[in-house]
C-alpha cells in the first residue's frame, strides 16, 4: 500500500519545473546530499538538492520512508531564494527553528522529527549586519478555514551578550490589512493594540493568537556559552483601569508559559577533543491551547512548537568528540517527562492555582545513545547508533515499565 500526501499546489509544480530548468542550465552550480537512516522500523531516504544561478538558488528536498507494508513520501523543503548581499527573499517550503536551543524550539519548530521533518509553506525575508540578524515570515497554515502564521525573530549581539526576541501570531483571514505590512521589528501585538484601543476596529476582535519568546545568550569565554529563554502564550498581565495600572491576581488566568536554559562547553574541564551540551526545556499545561480551537497552535495534527508539547519537560546531556581524524564518537542522555495534559484541555479557575505542570500519571522516558561516526572523505559519512529507552508508567499505566532498544545506521553522501 502506498500512502500519498495531498496533491501539491501549483507552486510546487513550478518548483519541479524550475528544478529541471536549473539542472540543465550550463551556468548552474549544483550541490546536493543524500541521507539515509535504517532501523528495525524501516528505511528513510532524504535527497537535499541545491542549484545556484546568479543571485537565485533553488532548493528541493524530497523524502521517502518505506516499511514492511507501507511507503510514504513528502517534501522537507522546496523553494526559490533570491540573495542580494546579506538580504534574502525566499518563497516556498522552508524549515524554521526559532530560538537559541539545540534540542527544542518551543515557539517555532519544524513539523515532525528526523529526516522526515517538514517546513512550512511561506514567504519570508531576512537580513543581517555585523551584530543584528532578522527574519520575517508569512506562512500558510490553514485549519478549518484560512489561517496564516505571521512570525519574526531578531537577535542583537552586544559584547558577550546576544538578545533575542521572537513573535508568532496565528491570524484569521479578515484581520486589518496593515497587520501584513512587511516592516521589520514592529510586533504584530502592537498592531493589535492600535486596532483595538486606538482605531476601535471590529475586525480586530478575536483576530489573533499571539505568542512571544525572549531569550538571552551569554558567552562566558571562548568555547563556553549559556542561554535561557522564556515563552509566553498567556499569563496574568498588568492592565489599565481608571487611568492607572493594576496588577492582576496571580491565579486570575492560566500561566501558559515555557522555560528553557542550556549550555555549550568546548573542552570541558580542560579535556581536549571533547564538547559538552546540556539543555532543559519545560512547557506548562494549557500552553498552545486557545479558548477557540481554530487558534490552537497546531498544523496538520502536529504542534508548531515541536513534539514536546504541553505539560512536559525534557533534559538533554551530550558529549561529542571533536578531534581531527576519520572517527568521531558521541554519548547522549535524555529524560522526558509527560503528564496527562493535551492540546484542547480547557483551563478552569481554581483559587490559588498558578502554574500547572505534570498532571496525572507522568510517563518518564530515559534514553541513552552511543554513536560512532566514520568520515569518508571531506563530507561523506556513516554512523552506527545504539540506543536504549526505559519508559516508566508506560502507556499511562502506573507502575508499568518497558524497554525499547534500537540499532540504527545513518549515512550521508554528498555530490557537487
Amino acid at each position: 500500500m502506498i500512502r500519498k500526501p495531498a496533491p501539491y499546489k501549483t507552486f510546487y509544480q513550478l518548483i519541479i519545473a524550475l528544478f529541471f530548468l536549473f539542472a540543465f542550465s550550463p551556468k548552474t552550480t549544483l550541490a546536493g546530499d543524500v541521507l539515509f537512516q535504517l532501523n528495525e522500523r524501516g528505511l528513510t531516504l532524504l535527497s537535499e538538492n541545491q542549484f545556484k544561478l546568479g543571485p537565485f538558488s533553488l532548493f528541493f528536498s524530497p523524502w521517502l520512508y518505506t516499511e514492511q507494508k507501507a511507503t510514504s513520501f513528502g517534501l522537507k523543503e522546496a523553494g526559490l531564494d533570491l540573495a542580494i548581499g546579506r538580504f534574502h527573499l525566499t518563497v516556498g517550503r522552508q524549515l524554521q527553528s526559532f530560538g537559541p536551543g539545540r534540542y527544542a524550539f518551543p515557539i517555532l519548530n519544524p513539523l515532525g522529527e528526523g529526516l522526515t521533518a517538514e517546513g512550512l509553506d511561506q514567504l519570508s525575508y531576512s537580513f543581517a549586519t555585523k551584530k543584528l540578524n532578522y527574519k520575517k515570515i508569512y506562512a500558510w497554515v490553514p485549519a478549518t478555514d484560512f489561517r496564516l502564521l505571521l512570525g519574526q525573530r531578531a537577535t542583537y549581539d552586544l559584547g558577550p551578550l546576544t538578545f533575542g526576541f521572537t513573535e508568532t501570531a496565528l491570524a484569521r483571514e479578515n484581520i486589518p490589512g496593515f497587520y501584513y505590512l512587511p516592516l521589520p521589528f514592529i510586533p504584530v501585538g502592537l498592531y493589535q493594540a492600535i486596532a483595538e484601543h486606538c482605531l476601535d476596529l471590529p475586525e480586530a476582535d478575536q483576530a489573533l493568537n499571539l505568542l512571544a519568546q525572549f531569550d538571552l545568550t551569554l558567552r562566558l569565554w571562548s568555547g563556553m556559552q549559556i542561554y535561557a529563554g522564556y515563552l509566553i502564550d498567556s499569563q496574568p498581565f498588568p492592565y489599565l483601569q481608571d487611568g492607572s495600572w493594576q496588577l492582576p491576581a496571580r491565579d486570575s488566568s492560566p500561566w501558559k508559559v515555557g522555560y528553557q536554559c542550556g549550555a555549550e562547553w568546548d573542552r570541558p574541564l580542560g579535556l581536549k577533543g571533547i564538547k559538552f551540551y546540556t539543555e532543559y526545556t519545560r512547557i506548562n499545561q494549557f500552553t498552545y491551547t486557545h479558548n477557540e480551537p481554530f487558534f490552537n497552535y497546531t498544523y496538520k495534527g502536529q504542534l508548531l512548537g515541536g513534539p514536546l508539547g504541553p505539560d512536559a519537560d525534557q533534559l538533554n546531556l551530550e558529549l561529542t568528540t571533536t578531534n581531527e581524524g576519520p572517527w568521531q564518537y558521541g554519548f547522549a542522555f535524555s529524560r522526558q517527562r509527560k503528564g496527562e495534559g493535551r492540546i484542547g484541555d480547557e483551563w478552569t479557575y481554581q483559587p490559588g492555582q498558578t502554574a500547572v505542570f505534570l498532571t496525572g500519571v507522568v510517563e518518564t522516558t530515559d534514553r541513552l545513545v552511543l554513536s560512532a561516526t566514520k568520515y569518508l572523505g571531506v563530507s561523506d559519512q556513516v554512523t552506527l547508533s545504539l540506543s536504549l529507552s526505559r519508559i516508566a508508567n508506560a502507556g499511562r499505566q502506573s507502575g508499568a515499565i518497558s524497554f525499547l532498544p534500537e540499532i540504527a545506521v545513518l549515512g550521508k553522501v554528498s555530490w557537487k
